[in-house]
């Protein structure tokens, strides 16, 4: 039932970071909205239905990139099986895991998005995509990540109610 609603949720965070987030900085970067998205619905709904979340986001960003087809469907994928992992329930209460795997699991999905673009022959300044791109996401997804968990907690919510 998740991704009845799930699947335009993904495909208008997509857009919406494909056109208007792409135009807006902050701290030099810009956040992640779709990796926002889907490692907090891993840590709201489990690694089944996060690594589902991951993979559906995945390629809608891969879609809307115009680069190569599947970089970004591995990295976020990738990423929610991650954040899905029993032992981050250890880290304790959902709010500072959320907050740790958005910033995690961003510094995780652009690592493994830039080796990938690494294998495939692309030229990658890893110290400077660090600098200018995911260490400022990082930072912004774990400033956002409450912002997140209450719209997908609403939307948690509704989908059992719709479930009964």
């Amino acid at each position: 039932m998740s991704l009845y609603f799930g699947i335009p949720i993904l495909m208008l965070g997509a857009v919406l970071q494909s056109v208007l987030i792409e135009r807006i900085e902050i701290f030099g970067g810009r956040p992640d909205l779709v990796l926002l998205l889907v490692i907090t619905w891993t840590i709201i709904r489990g690694l089944n239905e996060g690594m589902t979340w991951g993979f559906i986001g995945g390629l809608f960003c891969d879609v809307l990139s115009g680069g190569a087809l599947g970089l970004w469907t591995i990295s976020l994928t990738l990423a929610t099986f991650i954040a899905g992992q029993p032992w981050i329930h250890t880290l304790g209460p959902t709010s500072i895991r959320l907050a740790l795997m958005s910033a995690l699991g961003t510094l995780l999905g652009h690592t493994i998005f830039l080796s990938l673009m690494s294998m495939r022959g692309s030229t990658v300044n890893i110290s400077q995509a660090y600098a200018n791109t995911v260490g400022p996401a990082a930072l912004l997804n774990f400033i956002l990540s409450p912002f997140a968990f209450i719209f997908l907690v609403w939307f948690h919510q509704r989908s059992l109610q719709r479930g009964r």
